[in-house]
């Protein structure tokens, strides 16, 4: 730093007794990258104040409280006997690292979603209080959060079962969004035992992140209102109830303890720590439901004007709740549209199931999130993934709706916005409406987003061309940026030039289409400019690095932030498969970073990559498959009971370390991957079960109505023996269709039919 910025600075800091020695440390830290400016941190200031200040105050509570009942994964950071435990030391923070998993809930076309933790805790927004479930028998009570229970999807659909097993037999709590009321959350209680139990619905003041607050709890008839608003709309008024404050103690005890008058009907509590649990008897085979209006914080931006203004009225009380299970039905009615497939493994067809479920889930009004919770909200290089998912699976209706916010969220000189400097965005944007248009020859859609694409792909040529601010190195690429967090500190990026490099060829594409013959002129010829620097770049890294691998960036050596770099065989398709360049890359991960079958990512995630996991895998599907196969199965190893996955694993626990506990690009990513094994665009053609696992050899494996760059396609693979037969119809003539893992002579151009293949080796 120099001049005034420097001099404000250590003024400042010496308001705040903060010494030259900070000072050095703090101006050499934007060192470790490219030199970067204070609008970043303008906008990610507020994300992380906000996570900072909930991690110190849950830290304060926590230490001085240690006999409350916490949140599961809290109760075990600070259990000295859990392999969880975490050392607090001098950081006067603490947070989720261990466990960060959760299942969302949520309803297609809604901006909501609700999050079960594995025990059952349930947060209906971001950044608020939950709703915790005790049970008590003949011996004694059952905390979920401390003492365990199991959990499941019903009918892998969007319908959270949660069990905790007592003498008498098992009493099951469901959590599920309401259709009919899509404002609402709801919560079912089910005693499958053959005696009475009492249940308590309990308010707590802390989620899966960290402690919310919650400053006033009031029983209102059959309505506890938290904080001025219904928070949880319960079936009849409680025979008795216990509410607390932070000096009271915890509500939990005085259950517990029988306490069961009626205690008072508000509470307030400037400390921001009231609580309150509502008792009910629940004899053998009964049920009860309860509902939770979805706060209406942490809105995805950008939504149809009916949204916001529904967000901004109080939700009335429902006349009836539907069940689980007409909920779970009506799930299973909604998914038999798009890509039906039939796979033998068991597991995987749950959780392909599931996923297609979680990623229209996450499918918001003009938008689509990458995750219920840490991450509800919208990045372009998410979306990209998460679209092109939708699309292959046959979800078009949504993923066209994604697309037309597109223009809304582009700036005048043409870069599309989502977060400041993170310049993958306008390749990502393009890209992802051009294989919305190779997926569905959507010519409407294409024809109102043209301008876009023009503005956008004008954005990249002039960035890529201005060399003012840049090093020697980075000329005729993008400037520093952000990126994305995985890859390290503000730096320039080889992720961000494959995307512009992708963006280009696919703006060259869509101009022509749309009749823009002197942009399309434009583009290719910025295309083929950056490809030549890009070239040029790698063969000095080669040079500088000894060996022919792409690194994160120019001035990057051999880190894991280089996992980036593979973009450029997949999903870029810039560079094949076996490409040298890509071939080292990939084997540079696998020797440094990789743990027996995952990625280890230690930038900034430090865990084992969901996502990132399977981009090797996709890649390695291409030409290594039994290795993707692996890398496949891992990740279904370390799925939650309900298929969920966050972004990154801790190495030596099953749970979260990092990002949001239900990720929609792991999702996507799986979803991506099986298709890619059954169905695979390549060359003029398409190509069938071609990376299947030697496992399913003589199994049945089926595929319908799946969307290509070359129409739909069906097929049937079923055997006789070592003999495969292989069933199948095409939309489009004249489509050459390949099957190279069966029998890699035999092609076609019937437009369907049948034919017997011998494997080779068989």
């Amino acid at each position: 730093m120099a001049g005034w910025r420097e001099y404000v600075l250590q003024r400042s800091l010496a308001l705040l007794r903060v010494g030259d020695d900070q000072l050095r440390q703090l101006s050499t830290f934007q060192r470790l990258g490219a030199t970067i400016d204070a609008a970043p941190l303008r906008e990610g200031l507020p994300l992380a104040a906000r996570t900072v200040m909930r991690a110190v105050r849950t830290r304060s509570a926590a230490d001085v409280r240690p006999d409350w009942l916490w949140a599961h994964w809290l109760d075990q950071q600070l259990d000295p006997r859990s392999p969880a435990f975490v050392p607090r030391g001098h950081l006067p923070t603490m947070q989720n690292v261990t466990a960060r998993n959760w299942t969302a809930v949520g309803n297609p076309w809604s901006p909501h979603e609700a999050i079960v933790d594995p025990t059952g805790l349930v947060t209906p927004g971001p950044d608020s209080w939950s709703l915790d479930w005790w049970v008590h028998t003949s011996d004694g009570w059952h905390l979920p959060s401390r003492h365990g229970a199991t959990q499941s999807l019903v009918d892998t659909t969007p319908v959270v079962e949660t069990v905790v097993t007592q003498p008498g037999g098992e009493v099951a709590q469901r959590v599920y969004a309401v259709e009919t009321v899509p404002e609402l959350v709801a919560v079912e209680l089910t005693n499958r035992s053959d005696e009475p139990v009492r249940v308590a619905l309990a308010v707590r003041p802390y989620n899966t992140e960290g402690l919310a607050v919650v400053e006033r709890i009031q029983l209102a008839g059959s309505t506890v209102v938290v904080d001025g608003r219904p928070g949880v709309y319960l079936p009849a008024p409680p025979p008795s109830w216990q509410l607390s404050t932070y000096a009271g103690g915890d509500s939990v005890h005085a259950v517990i303890e029988g306490h069961d008058a009626r205690g008072p009907v508000a509470v307030d509590d400037h400390a921001g720590l009231a609580q309150g649990a509502f008792c009910f008897q629940l004899p053998a085979g009964g049920t009860l439901r309860a509902a939770l209006p979805f706060p209406g914080q942490g809105a995805t931006q950008r939504l149809p004007a009916p949204w916001r203004r529904r967000m901004r009225r109080t939700v009335p009380a429902p006349s009836a709740l539907p069940t689980a299970g007409e909920v779970a039905g009506d799930w299973q009615h909604r998914l038999r549209r798009g890509v039906r497939v039939d796979v033998p493994d068991a597991r995987l067809q749950e959780a392909i199931d599931a996923n297609r479920a979680y990623l229209l889930l996450l499918h918001d009004p003009g938008s689509i999130t990458a995750g219920p919770l840490t991450y509800h909200r919208f990045w372009f290089r998410d979306a990209a993934y998460q679209v092109a998912a939708l699309d292959r699976w046959g979800f078009h209706e949504e993923a066209a709706d994604v697309l037309r916010s597109y223009p809304s969220r582009q700036r005048g000189d043409g870069f599309f916005h989502s977060q400041w400097r993170e310049w993958d965005a306008n390749g990502a944007a393009i890209w992802t409406i051009a294989e919305h248009d190779r997926l569905t020859g959507d010519a409407e859609l294409l024809s109102d987003l043209a301008d876009a694409v023009e503005h956008g792909g004008r954005w990249i040529d002039a960035t890529i061309t201005d060399d003012r601010g840049k090093i020697a190195e980075a000329h005729g690429l993008l400037p520093a940026g952000v990126s994305a967090e995985h890859f390290g500190p503000f730096d320039y990026y080889y992720w961000d030039d494959l995307w512009a490099w992708r963006g280009l060829l696919d703006a060259t594409m869509i101009a022509r289409r749309t009749g823009r013959p002197s942009a399309a002129a434009d583009f290719d010829a910025a295309a083929e400019r950056l490809r030549v620097t890009l070239q040029a770049c790698w063969q000095r890294d080669a040079d500088r690095l000894g060996r022919a691998v792409i690194p994160a960036g120019p001035t990057r050596g051999i880190d894991a932030g280089m996992a980036g770099s593979l973009a450029a065989c997949y999903p870029l398709d810039l560079l094949d498969a076996d490409h040298p360049r890509v071939r080292n890359t990939l084997a540079v991960l696998r020797e440094r970073f990789t743990i027996d079958d995952a990625f280890y990512q230690g930038i900034s995630h430090t865990g084992l990559g969901t996502y990132l996991t399977l981009q090797l895998a996709t890649i390695e599907l291409l030409g290594q498959p039994e290795t993707a196969w692996r890398r496949l199965r891992w990740l279904l190893g370390a799925a939650t009971p309900t298929f969920t996955w966050p972004e990154a694993i801790h190495p030596q626990l099953p749970g979260g370390c990092m990002g949001d506990g239900h990720h929609g690009w792991a999702a996507a990513e799986l979803l991506n991957f099986v298709r890619l094994a059954l169905v695979r665009e390549r060359d003029a053609g398409i190509e069938l079960a071609s990376a299947l696992p030697q496992e399913w050899r003589g199994q049945r494996v089926a595929v319908e109505g799946a969307p290509t760059h070359r129409g739909s396609v069906t097929y049937e693979l079923d055997w006789e023996g070592d003999t495969a037969v292989l069933q199948w119809a095409l939309e489009q003539d004249g489509v050459l269709l390949r099957a190279p893992g069966l029998d890699p002579s035999w092609s076609t151009r019937q437009r369907e039919g049948s034919a017997r293949l011998r494997p080779s080796g068989s």
